[in-house]
């Protein structure tokens, strides 16, 4: 029976994925991962970070002000933050759904969120913890 080598199949009640980089899960979708929970965890600081980086720069101090009341709105990016790395998590698994065994599938449910999560939580503690007081001693 010949089968389009790109498209996986139903064998045995599993799905079964095309040789390649797609059945392996490579690099590519390890650094999408770590980026996507990197974008989640930028955006948990946008409201610490804008303000530090307008000090840093020289901008006005009225501007620096402005940004700095954004501070109470800290725990709604906090929740989109996570709200964006849950999404991805969410349309990175429905994706890896397609292209891997049952077995495969069940560790991805775990390794996905995890990942991303991880990347989420460094970045964050990265910025506003090193990186948002080294540019307020800057100013």
């Amino acid at each position: 029976m010949n089968r389009p080598l790109d498209k996986p199949t139903l064998e045995d009640g599993n799905v079964t994925a095309p040789s390649g980089s797609q059945a392996q899960g490579g690099v590519k979708d390890r650094l999408l991962l770590v980026g996507q929970g990197s974008v989640g965890g930028l955006i948990s600081t946008v409201c610490c970070l804008l303000p530090a980086v307008a000090i840093a720069i020289g901008l006005s101090g009225g501007l620096a002000a402005t940004l700095v009341s954004l501070g109470r709105f800290r725990l709604y990016v906090i929740v989109a933050g996570l709200a964006f790395v849950a999404i991805a998590s969410w349309l990175s698994l429905r994706r890896s759904r397609s292209c891997c065994t049952a077995e495969e599938y069940k560790r991805r449910q775990i390794a996905i969120p995890l990942a991303m999560l991880a990347s989420f939580g460094a970045v964050y503690a990265l910025a506003m913890y090193l990186i948002i007081p080294i540019l307020y001693r800057l100013s």
